[in-house]
């Protein structure tokens, strides 16, 4: 079992959705389209499903405004897509990262972001961990942050691979800029 963040949500579900931009460079990640493409094929192959938290879920629809209620028709016709609430159990957990965190010295868990986004990302997590999911995918530093210290893997879009067809089509492109210079 997987899980998505909303980022990864929107990019999945709305294309043309701005890209994140990767931490190494500091420019959008490229090629986001072609990498999302990718990651839904693999998904398919293996039959994979992947947990929406309700407050990616949430987030997401806020952003898509009046389309909301077509883009959650969408979500819950793909196969792939499972939306999962904020319960009981997730409460559990996140009483569980909290105390640990307030333990340490640091409520925060070393965010410098407001209670209010800790507090909702560390829900993402909970809510991911207690429905079994053992990757999330997310470019929030403070999910990833977060997803890490609950043990499960986290990817970012900037390292999702591209399509090995199109990886191979832009090695070709190089080696026969190369050989015109």
């Amino acid at each position: 079992m997987l899980a998505i963040d909303e980022t990864t949500l929107s990019l999945m579900l709305h294309p043309t959705a701005r890209p994140p931009r990767d931490p190494k460079t500091g420019k959008p990640v490229e090629r986001v389209e072609d990498r999302i493409e990718k990651l839904l094929a693999d998904l398919d192959a293996d039959n994979e499903r992947m947990i929406v938290p309700t407050p990616d879920l949430c987030e997401f629809l806020v952003l898509a405004g009046k389309d909301g209620p077509a883009y959650l028709d969408k979500i819950r016709e793909m196969k792939t897509l499972i939306i999962r609430p904020f319960d009981e159990m997730a409460a559990i957990e996140l009483a569980a990262i909290e105390y640990e965190s307030r333990g340490k010295g640091d409520k925060r868990g070393g965010s410098a972001a407001p209670w209010a986004k800790v507090k909702f990302d560390r829900q993402i997590v909970a809510i991911a961990k207690v429905n079994g999911a053992t990757k999330l995918y997310s470019d929030d530093e403070d999910v990833i942050k977060f997803g890490a210290k609950a043990g499960i893997e986290v990817v970012s879009t900037w390292t999702l691979p591209l399509p090995l067809a199109k990886q191979q089509k832009m090695d070709f492109d190089a080696t026969s800029a190369s050989k015109d210079e």
